[in-house]
């Protein structure tokens, strides 16, 4: 059974397969990386003929913060401001004699009602449940940039003629 990707890629190994081809360098920083994926594309290299790849892949969340009853009302009065707006809008657009009023009752309606709900949902969610902010991110601990074997030669004379005319 032969796999395709409903975004009709050119590469038949972008989704599906771990590319091939020579090591030009290996860092241990992904800016680095992409560093010199940048240099050897302004030199002329294509840039569908290079990768970035990850070598064990670490996933990290880091946490920064708790989620507490302030917080939760916080976020629902933000959320429902928005919805209050909307609605508020929706009344200047029917009848445009007053533009402030209907406005600032939306947001402050918006706001009370989407924080009471919050708040409502909040207290009955007392399950397994997280109760802090954190974001995610996955690190490797080494990168490889890896150019296809047809354009080796380019990308080697590319990465010549950056170290011999320095930083660009």
């Amino acid at each position: 059974m032969s796999q395709t990707s409903r975004f009709g890629s050119r590469r038949p190994d972008a989704a599906f397969g771990i590319p091939e081809g020579e090591t030009l360098a290996r860092f241990e920083a992904y800016p680095d990386a992409q560093e010199l994926i940048h240099t050897l594309v302004s030199h002329g290299v294509p840039p569908r003929s290079l990768s970035i790849l990850g070598s064990d892949v670490t996933m990290v969340e880091r946490v920064s913060g708790k989620i507490g009853y302030g917080r939760a009302a916080l976020s629902a009065a933000m959320s429902g401001s928005w919805l209050g707006l909307l609605g508020g809008l929706t009344f200047v657009i029917l009848s445009p004699d007053d533009l402030v009023t209907p406005i600032l009752a939306g947001l402050l309606i918006g706001a009370g009602l989407g924080m009471v709900t919050g708040m409502v949902l909040f207290s009955l969610g007392r399950g397994p449940r997280r109760r802090y902010r954190s974001t995610q991110q996955v690190i490797a601990k080494t990168y490889r940039v890896v150019v296809d074997s047809g354009q080796s030669e380019a990308a080697h004379t590319a990465m010549r003629e950056h170290e011999a005319h320095g930083d660009e």
